[in-house]
């Protein structure tokens, strides 16, 4: 039994004709050759086809071209703007050419003339449904690539993952096979560095974790890795796997493991401040090609068992983490850092007094101790983001960050796994203190003068420009009611005021000293309107310009 279409089902049509009979027959004509096709509607005017149309929404439109009111032209832009794959074929007369010809370029699919046949129409009204039907179904399959791409890539690449993992894979050309099936594959020939997190014994993440924050913390370490290390980490791919976490980096970087170690301790604060449990990280010591990946992770994860998890250990490395004189020297650190916490608080009040020279000595003393730390040392680790936070609330509250940005990365300070030891880390901090140090005696000046003249100086630069609140604000870097507010306590004047006061002000340059044009003059000082610029000058100086010009001469 041949199956029918559901209203559901069936593709929308709207005939519009100011004619009653003509748009009535044509819609019994409609229903009687297209009723499993269509759903028909039809009216007598382009207002109320228009009240159709936004209710609706029809994929064709049979339309008389010349209609009182508003024609069918002007009625089917009007539909473009809300629906603009709708379809359009228009009915016209022998002496309608023009109209035609205009609706031709406006994007029309077709006409037909009304003294044709039935049997034209139909047949122009068969293309028309061809081509809905065609887009139709493109659209279907888009979203079906789509679907796959969404729902079923990501499941098929952890399945690929895993068998990579497992031991699975036994040839390139497996491998090139299924790499090959992937939107987002396992470069050929890449090195991959092997990261595994975990959230202790007791908790299962494939079991006791919800779907949705797996994948969440999944996509947050790569993103972070792929923003702290894109210039040394080209693809970080992610799954659950044994019930933990797992990623791949793909890196040409063989001390990849080491610079990591600190950057995984922060991604563990960050993931314990957003969900209140602790996730343990083992990283290998070196990048491996694809074959050697069962072995590496087999190798890792009985380092990442057999060490012992506690709040000085979560991030661990394949290799060299638990030596005692690494024991030695973290007990070394902690004696000094008692002493170290002192002269953090003098140097905080020295800076904020900007103190400099006496900043200098107790910093140098810091950063000594500093140098000497071992590059996983959690001790280390604290005295740096110690100087790091006081450092960042100086630049934040003298507001010179944009002037500092200029003279040297100030990112570097948030990411000390971007250095590959203290001491290189401690040559930063004291080179960003000379910045500052600069930066800050350069401003001795009250801040808000500086801001203002800044102000001054682009409005000056730009009279014959837009400039409003916003687009000042935009280019100084401020928020524009902020901005306004400073620059009325200490100019007496406001932004617009100004601003105005200035084009005039160069409008009486250029009358007196050119002969420009009075609209040209006009457009130099920012006014587009010349009778609104002559409104303006009048009410500043009691004279039009043209009176202003014939005085000076």
């Amino acid at each position: 039994m041949e199956s029918r279409k559901t209203n559901k089902d069936k593709y929308t049509l709207l005939i519009v004709d100011d004619e009653v009979i003509i748009s009535d027959g044509l819609k019994h004509l409609m229903e009687e050759e297209f009723k499993e096709e269509f759903m028909v509607y039809n009216c007598y005017s382009a207002k109320k086809a228009l009240e159709i149309f936004k209710y609706r929404m029809p994929d064709i439109v049979l339309s008389d071209v010349k209609m009182p009111g508003m024609n069918g032209i002007e009625m089917a832009k009007k539909m473009r703007e809300w629906k603009p794959d709708v379809h359009i074929l228009y009915l016209s007369g022998y002496d309608e050419f023009e109209y035609v010809y205009s609706a031709i370029k406006q994007g029309a699919d077709d006409y037909i003339l009304k003294t044709d046949g039935d049997e034209t129409i139909v047949g122009g009204m068969n293309k028309m449904l061809q081509k809905v039907e065609e887009e139709h179904a493109q659209r279907r399959e888009k979203i079906s690539i789509q679907y796959k791409m969404e729902y079923m890539e990501p499941a098929y690449k952890r399945q690929v993952i895993v068998s990579l993992l497992d031991g699975s894979i036994q040839s390139q050309a497996e491998f090139d096979t299924l790499m090959d099936r992937l939107e987002n594959p396992i470069e050929d020939g890449a090195f991959l560095l092997l990261l595994i997190g975990g959230i202790g014994e007791e908790i299962e993440v494939d079991k006791e974790m919800d779907r949705e924050l797996q994948e969440e913390i999944l996509k947050l370490i790569k993103d972070m890795l792929i923003k702290s290390y894109g210039n040394k980490i080209s693809k970080v791919h992610g799954c659950i796997y044994r019930k933990h976490f797992l990623w791949l980096l793909e890196t040409k970087e063989k001390e990849m493991g080491k610079l990591m170690l600190v950057s995984l301790l922060d991604m563990h604060s960050l993931i314990f401040e957003s969900w209140r449990f602790h996730i343990y990280f083992a990283i290998a010591s070196d990048p491996v090609s694809w074959e050697h990946i069962p072995k590496k992770y087999d190798e890792l994860w009985r380092k990442y068992k057999e060490s012992t998890l506690c709040k000085e250990n979560y991030a661990i490395a394949e290799h060299g983490i638990q030596e005692e004189s690494g024991q030695g020297e973290e007990s070394r650190l902690l004696q000094e850092f008692g002493p170290v916490s002192e002269r953090l608080r003098l140097l905080e009040y020295q800076l904020l007094n900007e103190d400099f020279n006496e900043y200098r000595k107790q910093l140098a003393q810091i950063l000594t101790i500093l140098s000497g730390a071992r590059r996983h040392s959690m001790y280390a680790l604290e005295i740096y983001y110690s100087l790091a936070n006081m450092l960042v609330s100086y630049i934040n509250k003298t507001n010179i960050r944009m002037r500092l940005s200029s003279k040297i990365q100030i990112l570097e300070l948030f990411d000390p796994g971007n250095f590959t030891n203290w001491s290189q880390a401690s040559a930063y901090i004291e080179k960003l203190i000379d910045a500052v140090e600069e930066v800050s005696v350069n401003s001795e000046n009250d801040m808000n003068i500086s801001q203002t003249g800044r102000v001054k100086t682009y409005i000056l630069s730009h009279l014959g420009e837009e400039l409003s609140l916003s687009l000042i604000g935009e280019r100084m870097g401020f928020n524009h009611v902020y901005l306004a507010r400073i620059f009325k306590q200490t100019e007496g004047i406001s932004i617009r005021a100004y601003i105005e006061k200035c084009r005039m002000e160069l409008a009486m340059r250029l009358l007196s000293n050119s002969e420009i044009k009075i609209y040209e003059i006009g457009q130099k000082c920012g006014y587009q309107n010349t009778a609104y610029f002559i409104k303006i000058f009048r009410s500043y100086y009691d004279m039009t310009p043209q009176e202003y010009r014939d005085h000076c001469k």
